[in-house]
């Protein structure tokens, strides 16, 4: 009797409509054109505030007589709240719904951005950091969950990619605006200006992206097939041309779903149990790249250009530099990850990332170290483009942003490490080698794990999210619990 009204219940709990394939095949429109602008501005406004730090620190300790130590407490608080927003803020994009959660996300980032730029003294300072990393945490699970789930499948990796790219524009803006405003403003006055900077581009960008609808797939999940087909069909409205009538004319066989409400724990354990692999290798990729995203900033602050006697007023320059190569990168994946596919993308990146370190052993001039380390910065964003695009593409929708989250803020574990261990090797050493070495160490789960996924993995080029989703090898659903879950068709 209970097992049949557990069927009951999921019979009613199933609906049907090919929106999500209209989707899929629908032709570019003017609404991807603005939610790629959108995306990818917020994306680069999460960068200009995570990589700002690096270009006023000096300023801030000369200003508030701080020590190297009182500096490193300042980089872990911001990567400590990443790390808690990645996964809280993720798990809330997939209960309460995307839009309310990138909404929420930037608001809250230019509130606190604002109490950095006022604050009073290094506590106070501490306390907005971490505040606000908490939103940017959160914008890494909800905008990188939401990117994939509107556009075409045929224009998704280099959309998602191109929307990535934003983080290597916002670092660019972040060292030119720091380089800019020391150079017009007094210096304790400077780096107020460039904190509320982004606190005001994020006003006018949390009213760009009021525009953006709620996810259609999240909106499946909780069966509310009228908003979808709503949504849908105000998408396909934008389109124009001979292609566009085509579409509008077209009709796909409807796809059965399941509606879902996420719970945190059950979240959790079907990525450590069903996705683990796929949890597992998001996580480990992105552990990677932050290590060395992390640990080339460190080598270059405390080891390469102190080396070469640069001056501090100086550094944002070579950050900009880097990060100009980073874009590139991030150009490299949009096309690669279509042209080559996602897993020769995927294997390719990050052996790069690895083999740009070795340069640094042998090259002993200022401008030879620049450029391996524009080389690092061109393959870990290739990289690290590519691991997004993929992690987006292999967890079903209902637990997609809690598994971005979570491979996030594993991701911050590398982020706070290698800045440690690499200047504790080189204070123990006295020689750039050792820092050298245990950055390549760091560095080696990145294309381990995308060799196995070479290997093994699925390619989830041109296929619906549903699909790249629902293949599961290691799937395990535990016979004693009913199956509540989504089970997606192709």
């Amino acid at each position: 009797m209970a097992q049949a009204d557990e069927t009951a219940m999921t019979m009613q709990a199933t609906v049907q409509t090919d929106a999500l394939e209209r989707l899929d095949h629908m032709p570019w429109t003017r609404f991807h054109t603005v939610l790629t602008v959108a995306l990818g501005v917020g994306w680069a406004l999460d960068s200009f505030e995570t990589n700002i730090i690096g270009s006023t620190f000096g300023v801030l300790k000369a200003q508030w007589r701080l020590s190297a130590a009182q500096g490193s407490v300042a980089v872990s608080v911001w990567v400590v709240g990443m790390l808690i927003g990645a996964i809280g803020f993720g798990y809330l994009a997939d209960r309460f719904g995307r839009k309310r959660l990138f909404l929420g996300t930037l608001l809250w980032y230019a509130v606190f951005a604002t109490g950095t730029a006022f604050s009073w003294n290094y506590e106070s300072f501490l306390f907005f950091r971490f505040m606000t990393a908490l939103a940017v945490g959160g914008e890494y699970s909800a905008v990188t969950a939401t990117m994939g789930e509107f556009f075409p499948k045929a224009h998704r990796g280099r959309t998602d990619a191109l929307i990535l790219s934003g983080f290597p524009v916002g670092a660019m803006a972040s060292a030119g605006a720091s380089w800019l405003l020391f150079s017009w403003f007094p210096p304790e006055i400077g780096w107020r200006i460039g904190f509320g900077l982004g606190a005001v581009l994020a006003l006018f960008f949390l009213w760009v992206r009021r525009a953006i609808p709620e996810s259609p797939r999240w909106l499946l999940q909780q069966g509310r097939v009228a908003e979808v087909e709503a949504i849908v069909e105000s998408i396909a409205a934008t389109a124009t041309g001979r292609v566009a009538s085509e579409q509008s004319a077209r009709r796909f066989a409807p796809a059965s779903f399941v509606r879902a409400t996420p719970s945190f724990l059950r979240n959790l354990g079907e990525l450590a149990t069903g996705y683990r692999r796929r949890c597992g290798l998001a996580s480990a990729l992105n552990f990677s790249q932050a290590a060395v995203v992390y640990g080339a900033l460190a080598l270059m602050a405390l080891v390469i250009l102190p080396e070469m006697k640069v001056p501090a007023a100086d550094l944002p320059l070579y950050y900009f530099w880097g990060n100009a190569a980073a874009l590139l990168g991030g150009m490299m994946g949009a096309y690669s990850v279509e042209a080559f596919g996602r897993r020769n993308s995927l294997l390719a990146s990050y052996s790069l990332t690895v083999l740009a370190v070795l340069p640094l052993y042998a090259l002993t001039s200022l401008p030879g170290m620049v450029f391996s380390y524009c080389l690092m910065q061109f393959g870990v964003t290739w990289a690290y483009i590519t691991a997004y695009v993929i992690a987006a593409e292999i967890l079903p929708t209902r637990l997609r942003a809690t598994g971005l989250g979570v491979s996030v803020a594993i991701g911050r574990v590398g982020a706070m490490l290698a800045p440690l261990m690499l200047t504790y090797a080189y204070q123990a050493t006295g020689t750039p080698s050792s820092a050298l070495l245990v950055l390549i160490l760091l560095a080696l789960p990145g294309p381990i794990a995308a060799l196995l996924w070479w290997l093994w993995g699925e390619e989830t080029r041109n296929v619906s999210l549903e699909q790249g989703s629902a293949n599961l090898p290691d799937q395990r659903i535990p016979r004693t619990r009913p199956v509540r879950f989504p089970l997606f068709s192709a």
